[in-house]
């Protein structure tokens, strides 16, 4: 007589489990490249009709703000890349903080003409200033190289080693 162990069916189990949650998660991996992919400043619009509000067209912001804190690290790393920073802080001041602060504009008046200010991030928090200028065009809108940089070690300290994170004192423009 054939003898069947009694702990076999418990192995398919769990052998089919683990193949489903394998797939699962690379599905979910590759979801996140694509939807990093897919960010960019021209997706962050200031609402010059209203003060201080602004509006966000980009469908693949949204789902990274569901996927949440296991996308930080990917996210993380293209922040340098200056075509994208504005959006990749807003998500995750959206995943971190739940409510992100917009505050602006401050106008400086310089040789060069009018220069707009904005404050993007956690009001008790680090934010990024957000830097317009009006060309014949239409508005510029830029990062300076020192607030690229901290806004970049905030988050590297946020995300790598949360308990070094203090918030600072509010950065409005």
């Amino acid at each position: 007589m054939l003898k069947i162990n009694k702990y076999l069916p418990q192995k398919f189990f769990l052998i089919i489990f683990c193949i489903c949650y394998s797939v699962l998660a690379f599905s979910q991996k590759r979801k996140t490249d694509l939807y990093i992919e897919q960010l960019n400043n021209n997706q962050f619009i200031i609402d010059h009709s209203q003060k201080a509000t602004f509006k966000i067209n980009s469908p693949a912001a949204f789902k990274l703000i569901k996927i949440g804190k296991s996308a930080s690290e990917k996210l993380l790393k293209i922040l340098s890349d200056s075509s994208r920073i504005i959006m990749t802080h807003l998500v995750l001041s959206h995943i971190y903080f739940k409510k992100v602060s917009f505050a602006g504009p401050k106008t400086l008046v310089t040789n060069n003409g009018d220069m707009n200010k904005y404050f993007l991030g956690e009001e008790k928090a680090e934010g990024l200033v957000l830097t317009e200028t009006t060309a014949n065009d239409g508005y510029k809108l830029f990062i300076t190289p020192n607030d690229r940089d901290e806004i970049i070690n905030y988050w590297k300290k946020k995300i790598i080693d949360p308990k070094k994170t203090e918030p600072s004192t509010k950065r409005k423009p």
